[in-house]
């Protein structure tokens, strides 16, 4: 079996083993692809952690556009925490520019600058589409200068974090350390918001459970590919705070149909002591008859 599955390995086009070389590195592919030999542990997890990175790169790209979906067609954010995403933002631009100017592999951070994106995204429409009042009218038009101060400080700190000459490499170290914190934190006002609402809201489950997965496989991955704690670390917690999360989606699916019943409940109440209230009967016009004898009408003169 092994040699007839060497004949085809042996005699792989240039387009297929130039990427997978280029992946797995020429030794590891020596041994798994071209020898068929699996009794390698080192390469057979170092493979494993190469295909979950790409995965999780190829899949960050599309993750949360089921959330940003949802408020853009629901024009509702009810149920995201602004400072849950404020907190993402500045949490992935820091990791983002710290795995870009540490040289670190692309595959275990390059869903980063995509995530990153669509963070950003969710943020400005979470401000959007936030109420602009107490009767939760919501209108993004009275929103614009909150919108346009949000992509300027984005757009400057992004650069600023890019640039060594005004963030150096031992700031940045630090930031990256400040992030574990700061991620962490970011998932409170989440929780929170949960337990207030009972109930999912526009928060996308697929997103959720996505990110635990993705969370999960970094860790494996990290461990893998390089020695950095701050990440390990970093992602270790994470995955801890996002199965919260999660848990707690589980335990609140049914939370709008619950809310929808209660709210259907507090009406018919309104309906029902409207009706008891003391409002006055129908009103029934005042007749006045002209048949019976008129009690002085005039008086007889004699």
């Amino acid at each position: 079996m092994q040699s007839a599955i060497q004949s085809v390995t042996h005699n792989l086009p240039l387009f297929v083993q130039k990427p997978a070389i280029g992946l797995i590195g020429q030794e590891c592919y020596t041994t798994l692809v071209y020898n068929v030999d699996f009794s390698s542990s080192h390469c057979i997890k170092y493979a494993i952690s190469k295909a979950l990175g790409l995965g999780i790169v190829v899949f960050g790209s599309i993750m949360k556009v089921p959330q940003i979906l949802n408020i853009v067609n629901n024009r509702s954010a009810r149920g995201i925490s602004l400072s849950m995403y404020t907190l993402e933002v500045m949490a992935y631009t820091i990791s983002l520019a710290y795995a870009v100017r540490s040289r670190l592999p692309f595959s275990t951070y390059g869903e980063n600058l995509s995530l990153t994106l669509q963070n950003m995204i969710i943020l400005l429409l979470v401000i959007a589409y936030t109420p602009s009042s107490k009767w939760g009218r919501v209108d993004p038009s009275t929103h614009s200068t909150k919108l346009t101060v949000a992509v300027a400080l984005m757009a400057i700190g992004s650069l600023a974090l890019a640039t060594p000459s005004v963030i150096t490499h031992s700031t940045l170290i630090f930031l990256q350390a400040l992030t574990i914190p700061i991620s962490l934190a970011s998932k409170v006002p989440q929780m929170l918001e949960l337990y207030k609402d009972k109930s999912r809201g526009q928060l996308s489950s697929i997103v959720v459970f996505a990110q635990l997965l993705g969370t999960i496989a970094r860790v494996f991955t990290t461990m893998t590919e390089t020695s950095d704690k701050l990440l390990l670390y970093g992602f270790g917690l994470a995955t801890l705070f996002n199965a919260a999360i999660a848990a707690q989606v589980v335990y609140y699916w049914n939370g709008d149909k619950a809310l929808a019943e209660q709210k259907k409940r507090d009406g018919e109440k309104i309906g029902l002591s409207s009706g008891s209230s003391g409002v006055a009967p129908p009103f029934e016009p005042f007749t006045v008859s002209t048949h019976g004898p008129a009690k002085n009408r005039g008086r007889k003169l004699d």
